[in-house]
């Protein structure tokens, strides 16, 4: 049993903080600066909040304790663009929260929708005029609100049909390690106002955490009904603090029973309640794993006084900088499409690109239309694409910068560069029409990409295949296959041949490092011309045009490619990821090489220096180590030379002698060498020939 609560059984899953505690937590928020919550919000996460005494500030005895604000170590600070937010860490009752029916990827699907209505959402704001951190909306009738909660769980449910593992199962298996947020909404509908807190970032987590305390998405929103605890029908708690205890109760009595245990008799009488027994023990053994959670609660908001006061907006920006803004017109309830398009429409109001461009990024123009030469015409698209999502110029990284709801371009990270490659796999898709490019088969650009811009050499297709097979090495060979093999990208991905690094085959290499194995090879680039003609093939068709199959060709598959050719006589083995994998194996050294297959060309100076740059990092920390420790050394010698010391001037002069011999030419030699790279190379024909003829600085070779 609870010690506070002798009639109610002690168990795995919280209950509610007393109602003192909870009542403190309101005054806490209402005396700390940080927090725009009204009393009204607060009183509402009160209820979700666990373990409340370790959050607040209190001043006063025990009988006139009284709460004077929240605890600096558990507020943290978030800019945004629209202002600063202030999030409460907090621990949360697995069974509390709300699905956020105005999460910023559903909320224009809904505007869009004809068949649901659109909400009217507002900043609140309080007697004062200022801006309380809670989201106003309101409904005409709970019937459209229902409505609204039935669409919006529709789309987490299709959204989640991408997801490569089951979160659902995860949860009840591992927990839930990522921390949730949320923020207090306020329901308006006809008289009726209530408040809830919503899931900025943690729907479809927090809809999977109901399920596995068998309660409704819509629990969170619209209450329990009462019949599932024994109350009548048609009525229902609006307050968790009226049912969350009976059903906390429930799950404790029966956490240490396994359903499996349970028998369920024939006779009908006894039949009901041993069922009901084994489902409160399933769901207790299901939801064990997340009866706790960690929380942030967006509890304070401070607009930006040079920015429009934007609640909405500066809680996009915190979940990940992914949920977008704006009422975007697209077709597939696709977050990286919407945000796609919204890039591409700022782009032509921007002049940035054309009308032409523009009807084909949005899917009303055949991509096929960019240029009258098929080949050119992949090309174009590629590289349009690439100039948007992943520019380098000063007034595209701009634009993507703010379209995107990004940081500057110095702070992207790796997951702003995985929201841009799904962005640019959803407008490739849209713009080709039917072909899907998954962004997780496709190369995922390194962060440097996202910052300074995908590179071009702004050579046609015919120029780059005749620099990428020049026979003698040299950077513009480098540079042509390099993007020779950035334009192939789609057709290999059509063509089944690139998975992701979580592909099935058995190669768990990244795409990026694939493609590398492959460009380096003759029959590589062979293969990278076979894609994108082949790519070429699927733009006309989709345009309406007429094709003639090269020989060889299979319908959507690329043929065969060894030996520098590609393979005419075998067309029953086309080039799959299976075949892909080993024909370019991870150690490419150690192939068989009798055949040609894989055999890598010569490399250039410049991918001479890649490779042996790679190892920079480690030597340097390696040599710092050792020169740290022979200097420790050194400091700790001196304590043994001096008058009162017994050491001869002979033995000082041999021990000098040695050193001399042993670290004097290996010191001047690295020094000498670190000179040389402290330069640029001023004579750049001296670059032509191998790795050790590669001078720096105005210095000659020896």
């Amino acid at each position: 049993m609870s010690p506070r609560r002798p009639n109610r059984p002690s168990g795995p899953f919280p209950y509610l903080d007393e109602p003192e505690w909870r009542a403190r937590f309101v005054q806490a928020g209402l005396a700390d600066p940080r927090c725009t919550l009204d009393q009204r919000a607060l009183e509402r996460i009160a209820t979700e909040v666990i373990n409340i005494k370790a959050l607040i500030k209190t001043q006063g005895t025990r009988s006139d304790m009284i709460g004077i604000g929240f605890k600096d170590t558990a507020v943290r600070r978030v800019q945004t663009e629209h202002g600063t937010l202030y999030e409460l860490v907090a621990k949360q009752s697995g069974m509390a929260g709300a699905i956020n029916q105005f999460n910023i990827r559903f909320a224009y699907d809904v505007a869009a929708s004809t068949e649901v209505a659109t909400p009217k959402v507002v900043t609140a704001k309080d007697t004062d005029g200022n801006h309380l951190a809670v989201l106003e909306v309101e409904f005409d009738s709970e019937e459209a609100l229902l409505q609204h909660l039935t669409f919006v769980e529709g789309r987490l449910t299709s959204a989640e049909r991408a997801r490569n593992y089951d979160l659902k199962a995860d949860l009840q298996v591992s927990g839930q390690s990522e921390r949730a947020t949320y923020h207090a909404v306020r329901y308006r509908v006809g008289d009726q106002v209530w408040d809830t807190t919503g899931a900025t970032a943690g729907s479809n987590r927090t809809r999977h955490r109901h399920d596995l305390f068998g309660l409704q998405p819509a629990v969170g929103l619209l209450g329990l009904p009462q019949s599932m605890l024994g109350g009548p029908d048609g009525q229902r708690w609006r307050n968790p603090a009226a049912w969350r205890d009976r059903y906390t109760a429930q799950l404790n009595e029966h956490a240490d029973i396994d359903p499996e245990t349970v028998e369920v008799p024939d006779d009908p009488e006894n039949a009901v309640e041993a069922a009901e027994r084994r489902r409160w023990a399933t769901l207790a053994t299901e939801a064990l794993q997340v009866a706790v959670t960690d929380a942030a609660y967006v509890i304070g908001y401070v607009p930006d006084a040079t920015a429009r006061p934007d609640f909405d907006g500066a809680l996009a920006s915190t979940n990940l900088r992914t949920h977008l803004r704006g009422p975007l017109d697209f077709s597939d309830t696709n977050q990286a499409m919407a945000a796609g398009r919204k890039l591409v429409d700022k782009a032509f109001v921007d002049g940035a690109i054309t009308e032409l461009e523009h009807g084909v990024l949005t899917g009303g123009i055949p991509a096929a239309e960019l240029h009258d030469d098929p080949r050119e015409a992949v090309a174009a698209l590629v590289r349009l694409v690439n100039r948007l999502v992943f520019p380098s110029d000063t007034l595209g990284l701009r634009r993507a910068t703010k379209v995107l709801v990004e940081p500057s371009p110095s702070q992207l990270r790796a997951k702003h560069v995985t929201t841009r490659a799904e962005i640019r796999s959803a407008l490739l898709t849209a713009a080709v029409g039917g072909v899907d490019l998954p962004a997780a088969a496709m190369d995922t650009p390194h962060q440097r990409d996202a910052r300074k811009g995908i590179p071009t050499t702004g050579l046609s297709v015919d120029e780059l295949i005749a620099a990428a097979t020049s026979p003698e090495p040299s950077d513009a060979r480098t540079d042509a296959r390099k993007e020779l093999a950035q334009l192939a990208v789609p057709g290999l991905v059509n063509g089944k041949v690139l998975l992701g690094s979580y592909g099935s085959t058995g190669d768990r290499r990244a795409v990026s490092t694939k493609l590398a194995a492959a460009r380096i090879t003759e029959d590589g680039i062979v293969l990278f011309v076979e894609a994108i003609d082949t790519f070429a093939e699927v733009m006309q068709r989709r345009a309406g045009r007429q094709v003639t199959p090269r020989p060889g060709a299979l319908a959507s598959r690329l043929r065969q490619v060894a030996d520098g050719a590609v393979v005419t006589t075998a067309p029953s083995m086309p080039a799959d990821s299976e075949w892909f994998t080993t024909h370019w194996p991870v150690d490419n050294e150690d192939s068989d090489s009798s055949d040609g297959s894989g055999t890598a060309s010569k490399l250039s100076l410049s991918e001479q220096w890649s490779e042996r740059l790679k190892n920079t990092d480690g030597a340097v920390k390696k040599a710092k180590s050792a020169l740290k420790e022979l200097a420790d050394h050194f400091a700790t010698m001196t304590t043994l030379v001096g008058p009162d010391r017994e050491m001869s001037a002979d033995e000082r002069e041999g021990w000098q002698d040695c050193l001399d011999d042993e670290l004097k030419p290996l010191l001047e030699k690295a020094g000498e060498n670190l000179r040389k790279l402290r330069y640029r190379p001023a004579n750049t024909e001296a670059t032509s020939g191998d790795m050790d003829d590669f001078v720096f600085g105005t210095e000659e070779p020896e």
